[in-house]
């Protein structure tokens, strides 16, 4: 059943609030929709109920005050479907050397869970969702880099469409502002404060920043008193920034013509171009990398359909290849989220090791290219932080960390302290990686289902 919470307003707290669900779960993106299926492959009675901030067909936005690194409106989405109604579907898994500290001495794991375990959830979902991880072949590109392939769909897809309504309860335009448990359930109250609904056990799954802050606004109000570690709820927020680092110009080169992004059928192919893991480790840099894609879209898919090779040849003289940069951030205490009420405020500025591993990987690319004939290189990292963008990849907040006093949530995703609420969203994420956390996310998903059907 799918109901608009506007059209409950006189009934629904005789219909709802006396409803005791086994699962409420905040939000509706990829983590909410991965959850429910994988509680309902097994637990089929099970009483779920999903409420989503924003409308079932438009989409909203939710202004945000950021201070250094800008937050895109538009990157804060809120429909049913999620960040999956406006994303790409360019996805890929965490490698293992991303799960650790590669900025110290010690390489210390900085997941409480493994990267095997990981990689077997991966390959569950690899087939449903389309994510292809396994799909396209790494390619060499030259020393000191490594190329690593991302594979997507032409059209994305939106989790929306695996909603199975006949087994799932959603309430859409439903403003959840805090939440809370006692000895015998747990609650969550809406905005109007109209209605509470009530659960065995309450799952967040609203994305990096609004995790956080439907946590943070919670303690704010006096909920949620038994948190453990209140001290690093909205600590340790990443993304994964990203701009324009220049171009490149020069004849039809074979090595750029077998990464650049390209469509074949319904796929896109995409590959990053990063310096080797053994110099990452040995230099302390994180996993950041570039992506070649054609400077005019329209000119080179004009030239896909030029079957004339002579004239194909001329117009293909001299390629123009746009070089983005896509960072991985290092973890920092002081990059954080706080909130109070309905307004949330960003703290997000690069480290010292984020430059370093900018500039390094910038010379490393100028200096190849400049062995290559008849080329053109302008890359520069001059005003990173104006240049840079957001690239909506929001997470950390609430952290997973293998010392959990160190940590917001345990292992199996539970805030600590508390007993029926859970935390299943990027804001979990100890480390950003290089890639889109989707994938990642639907695994976490995976993972506490498996979890929570030995629960109910």
């Amino acid at each position: 059943m799918k109901i608009n919470y506007a059209d409950l307003k006189e009934s629904i707290n005789s219909s709802f609030e006396k409803n005791f669900y086994d699962l409420i779960i905040i939000g509706s993106g990829p983590a909410a929709i991965t959850l429910s299926e994988k509680i309902l492959s097994t637990k089929k009675k099970s009483k779920i109920l999903i409420l989503e901030y924003g409308d079932y067909q438009k989409k909203s936005y939710k202004k945000i005050f950021s201070k250094y690194l800008k937050i895109n409106l538009k990157s804060r989405v809120f429909t049913v479907g999620g960040t999956s109604s406006i994303w790409a579907n360019i996805s890929s898994y965490f490698e293992e050397f991303e799960m650790k500290s590669r900025w110290s001495k010690k390489k210390i794991n900085l997941w409480p869970i493994s990267h095997k375990s990981l990689m077997r959830e991966y390959e569950k979902l690899d087939k449903k969702y389309q994510f292809f991880f396994n799909k396209i072949k790494k390619k060499k590109f030259g020393i000191p880099f490594e190329v690593r392939p991302f594979l997507s769909t032409v059209k994305p897809i939106n989790f929306k469409q695996f909603i199975d309504f006949k087994k799932i309860d959603l309430i859409f335009n439903c403003k959840i502002d805090t939440i809370d448990e006692s000895k015998d359930l747990a609650a969550a109250y809406t905005l109007d404060n109209r209605v509470k609904f009530n659960a065995k056990k309450i799952i967040v799954c609203c994305g990096g920043i609004e995790s956080v802050r439907l946590i943070q606004n919670s303690l704010f109000k006096k909920k949620l008193k038994k948190i453990k570690n209140k001290n690093l709820v909205g600590k340790f927020f990443m993304d994964h920034p990203k701009f324009d680092l220049g171009y490149l110009k020069f004849p039809k080169y074979e090595i750029i013509n077998k990464i650049e992004v390209k469509k074949k059928n319904n796929f896109v192919s995409y590959y990053g171009i990063s310096l080797k893991k053994n110099i990452q480790i040995k230099k302390n840099l994180l996993n950041t990398y570039v992506r070649f894609e054609n400077h005019n879209n329209k000119i080179f898919n004009f030239l896909d359909n030029i079957k004339i090779p002579i004239i194909r040849n001329i117009l293909e003289r001299k390629k123009i290849f746009r070089v983005r940069l896509f960072c991985e951030m290092m973890p920092n205490m002081n990059n954080l989220i706080t909130s109070k009420n309905t307004k949330t405020f960003v703290k997000l500025k690069f480290s010292k090791i984020d430059y370093d591993t900018i500039n390094l990987l910038t010379k490393k690319i100028k200096y190849f290219f400049s062995q290559k004939p008849e080329k053109e290189v302008n890359l520069n990292t001059r005003n990173i932080l104006k240049r840079t963008k957001d690239a909506s990849h929001h997470m950390g907040g609430l952290r997973f960390y293998p010392n959990e006093n160190e940590s917001v949530v345990d292992r199996n995703l539970r805030i600590i302290g508390l007993k029926k609420i859970y935390v299943c969203s990027s804001a979990v994420f100890p480390t950003s990686g290089s890639v889109n956390p989707t994938m990642t996310i639907c695994t976490l998903a995976n993972k506490l289902g498996n979890h929570l059907k030995k629960n109910l």
